[in-house]
């Protein structure tokens, strides 16, 4: 027996009317017992009604002190559409499976570089070694945009979305103070993601790319580019030679490498 069964008895049912806001008609009207009833309609609520779910917009009474004495309950509802599966396009083909780990933001630094969770690791550098499993995993990404893609006006979209797992982590070992004297960069940033800072990152900028990436005992393990211009890739050639990387594009299937 439930908490409103000892209060009131079985006698209390509410009797709730249902009413569908779209359009003002009623759904139907029922009996039923308080603790099948929120003690609150103020928070989001949703109803399993007629074998589908609904959204509460509004209800009157909101509150069970004010149901409970009036016996009697009002829901405005909004049926919740289902996406058809067969509806949904992702905005890029491919993103990695190592999702990026972030603490809450506590100080500022001298800029922050802001980027969305599916732009990590999408322009990165990785070793030479790492060739095969690149050209894997750049085959599948290949694959969703001949066979699963599709032109927008303003951007395309894939039906299919590629997450890198056989590529795995970067596990760079190149001491920071090297990069940044590389690029002439001594600015240091945080990575900002959903507003929150990237773990043991850090953004670097030059004057045609911003760079980010993470960092572990003062050795960089990630590198990555968030923003660039057609004169970075003689900065990614630079680093490419120093380090003995390639740079991978993943997006758009591009692979910068010394020849």
């Amino acid at each position: 027996m439930g908490l409103f069964d000892k209060i009131f008895g079985k006698s209390n049912a509410i009797k709730v009317q249902f009413i569908d806001s779209s359009n003002g008609n009623v759904i139907g009207v029922s009996e039923m017992p308080p603790e099948q009833l929120p003690e609150t309609f103020e928070i989001q609520t949703t109803m399993h009604l007629n074998d589908e779910d609904w959204s509460i917009e509004e209800a009157i009474p909101a509150h069970s002190r004010d149901f409970l004495q009036s016996k009697s309950l009002t829901l405005k509802m909004r049926k919740v559409e289902r996406m058809n599966p067969n509806d949904i396009w992702f905005t890029t083909p491919t993103i990695s499976n190592e999702f990026p780990q972030t603490n809450t933001k506590t100080k500022d630094s001298e800029f922050d570089i802001s980027i969305h969770e599916d732009d990590y690791r999408q322009k990165e550098f990785l070793k030479i070694d790492s060739l095969p499993i690149i050209e894997e995993e750049l085959k599948a990404i290949k694959e969703i945009w001949e066979n699963h893609s599709k032109k927008s006006e303003e951007y395309t979209l894939f039906k299919n979305c590629h997450t890198r797992k056989t590529i795995g982590l970067a596990n760079l070992s190149i001491d920071f103070n090297e990069i940044q004297n590389l690029l002439n960069s001594n600015s240091i940033g945080q990575v900002i993601i959903n507003g929150e800072i990237l773990s043991s990152g850090f953004g670097l900028t030059t004057e045609n790319t911003i760079y980010f990436g993470t960092l572990n005992g003062g050795k960089v393990v990630e590198l990555c580019i968030s923003q660039w211009n057609e004169k970075t890739t003689s900065e990614i050639l630079k680093i490419n030679k120093e380090f003995h990387l390639l740079f991978v594009d993943w997006f758009n299937c591009d692979l910068i490498k010394n020849d």
